[in-house]
């Protein structure tokens, strides 16, 4: 077995089960060589950029792991991306990035994608609680900016209030960056968050609690209920969808997410009494629809 190799592989921080499949190995040999007290390269090859990727994150505290590692290749780095990627992990651990915790009634995401029914394609919006998993879903033959508030509105009414933040994943959508907006949020989405009292905001992915969550409610409905639903009509299929979700959230371990929503919903702010009217209609009053 090539022990220097086997010791700068530990050293760029490869598993131990990593490196017996690279070297063509067993486990066993390799922990001959490589116990706890085996000296090892202080840091491997990352051992002098660790300022580097220290500055950056700072500077950028959202920056991808891929971005890190590209900066330190133009400053000369030839270890491995998955050492760099480890250490932003390991960086951002220490920083208290997984110790955060949904708090009742502050955040809710939303997403917006084109899925294929038993009766054709449709629009499916969700909108998810993030404390206590709640969702509102409802399915549409068509996508505009009114529809795309208007679904706003009655996920507010369904849950009994309105969250502090709403979070929307854009960089892939070309719908979302459509009714949101690519860079700043769009002026008619920005005045309905004005009027009802919450903040859009975009989905931070780099976050360890946020990845994949916006598009979770979206692809369950799509795998779970969508596959094989004798679709009908609409109307009815959304009146099923929202008591299937229901039903999965009265199915689960007692006291859990029955006693998260009671106590998110007493969080939540409540609905004004004033109506926003749609974006469409106010163009139409002013002449320019």
């Amino acid at each position: 077995m090539d022990v220097s190799a086997a010791l700068a592989l530990a050293g760029e921080g490869f598993s131990r089960r990593k490196i017996a499949r690279l070297l063509g190995v067993s486990r066993n040999t390799l922990r001959k060589y490589l116990s706890d007290g085996a000296p090892q390269p202080p840091g491997g090859k990352l051992a002098g950029y660790l300022e580097s990727v220290s500055t950056l994150l700072i500077d950028r505290p959202h920056a991808r792991a891929m971005d890190v590692y590209r900066r330190l290749q133009a400053e000369g780095y030839a270890g491995s991306y998955d050492l760099v990627k480890r250490k932003v992990r390991a960086l951002r651990r220490a920083e208290g990035g997984q110790a955060r915790e949904p708090e009742p009634g502050v955040r809710a995401t939303a997403d917006l994608g084109r899925v294929e029914t038993a009766g054709g394609a449709c629009y499916l919006f969700t909108m998810a609680l993030e404390y206590s998993g709640r969702i509102y879903a409802e399915m549409s033959a068509r996508a505009d900016l009114d529809a795309f508030l208007e679904w706003h509105l009655r996920a507010f009414r369904f849950f009994g209030g309105v969250p502090g933040e709403v979070a929307y994943e854009k960089s892939r959508n070309r719908l979302l960056k459509g009714f949101v907006g690519a860079a700043d949020t769009h002026l008619p989405l920005a005045r309905f968050a004005l009027h009802y009292g919450f903040t859009p905001i975009g989905a931070d992915l780099t976050a360890p609690w946020s990845t994949g969550r916006p598009k979770r409610p979206l692809r369950m409905i799509e795998t779970l209920f969508l596959k094989g639903y004798p679709m009908q009509t609409l109307e009815g299929a959304n009146t099923s969808l929202l008591g299937w979700l229901l039903g999965r959230e009265a199915s689960a371990p007692a006291g859990s997410a029955k006693d998260k929503f009671s106590r998110e919903q007493a969080a939540l702010r409540p609905l004004p009494k004033t109506h926003f009217a749609p974006f469409r209609l106010k163009l139409q009053e002013k002449g320019l629809a």
